[in-house]
């Protein structure tokens, strides 16, 4: 037969101070850590669809100037067409790189940015991993 004497409300009573000091020092800190993980990665994300957004503007603008060039290129190819074939292939060449340069410009702005969102990124995971287990193990890792 169980007996209920003082032992056990001495029991309940360390248990639930053991619940609440694990709370204060282990799961609080935790979780708040994980919560600035996750606004960070959200701050992050809307700077990738930022720059997605611009690069999508920059493809626009892009597109826009090729159809723009396209048209020069076709009014120019009437006038060159009575002055000879040969001026006419120079002109195109010469629009044709002038776009292909910018777009290569454009496109290593967007590929430098998002390289650096990564690296940041990945920078800030491992050292919140690091600190992470820092605090789980009770120890500095090496």
């Amino acid at each position: 037969m169980i007996e209920l004497n003082w032992t056990l409300i001495a029991q309940i009573i360390n248990f639930l101070v053991l619940v609440y000091l694990l709370n204060l020092v282990l799961f609080r800190p935790i979780r708040k850590g994980l919560k600035e993980r996750q606004d960070r990665l959200l701050a992050y994300e809307g700077d990738i669809s930022q720059l997605t957004e611009q690069s999508q503007g920059l493809q626009g603008e892009y597109q826009g100037n090729l159809q723009e060039a396209r048209r020069q290129g076709l009014g120019a190819r009437e006038g060159l067409r009575q002055e000879g074939a040969q001026g006419e292939a120079s002109l195109l060449e010469q629009v044709k790189r002038e776009v292909e340069a910018e777009w290569g410009r454009v496109e290593e702005k967007i590929k430098a940015d998002m390289a650096t969102a990564r690296k940041s990124l990945k920078t800030q995971a491992q050292s919140f991993a690091q600190s992470l287990a820092a605090k789980i193990l009770g120890r500095e890792l090496s």
